[in-house]
């Protein structure tokens, strides 16, 4: 059983899941870059203006922490992204439910939960950062902490990814009976 190959649908999601793969690479190689940076020739810097907000020395090593949680969550996305592209490519050729793409269906599930935890100590970053980036008129925005959507997707990841075992299941029992 195949699918049209040339599904409108199916290519720009292709497209899409790939260019932001491409995306997320940059922002990992970057966040790479910036914190390279940041430890070596920007160390002068970020501790003057560290002293201009009045913030404690450590404040250096929160920056840096921040961006490796932000790496990480990037990496996270790029991963989650990965799953969904065998998905798609699953999908085009007209064999959607299979057993491993359950397993990638779970496996994002257990990417987003990842995500989620990962996010709260970016939140804690922000929050105890803020009040010394206001001083030195430099703001951030972060939204951290537990969000109903990603819960949500969350869920419907795990009960997708038991819907196509059961439907490989019987796939497989309505072949084994042909």
């Amino acid at each position: 059983m195949t699918s049209n190959p040339r599904d409108p649908l199916l290519n720009a999601a292709k497209v899409v899941v790939v260019l932001a793969q491409i995306v997320m690479i940059f922002g990992i190689v970057m966040l790479g870059i910036g914190i390279g940076a940041l430890l070596t020739v920007g160390r002068a810097e970020l501790a003057a203006e560290i002293a201009k907000a009045g913030a404690p020395p450590l404040s250096a090593w929160v920056v840096v922490a921040a961006m490796l949680v932000g790496a990480t969550l990037l990496f996270l996305g790029w991963h989650f992204l990965k799953e969904l592209l065998g998905i798609i490519n699953s999908v085009g050729d007209g064999d959607p439910f299979r057993p491993d793409n359950a397993d990638r269906l779970s496996r994002m599930g257990w990417i987003a939960v990842i995500a989620q935890l990962v996010v709260l100590p970016l939140a804690g970053i922000a929050t105890w950062l803020s009040p010394y980036l206001d001083k030195v008129d430099r703001h951030m925005q972060i939204d951290g902490g537990l969000d109903g959507g990603s819960i949500l997707l969350t869920l419907v990841l795990f009960i997708l990814a038991r819907v196509f075992r059961e439907g490989a299941r019987m796939r497989e029992e309505l072949e084994g009976t042909v």
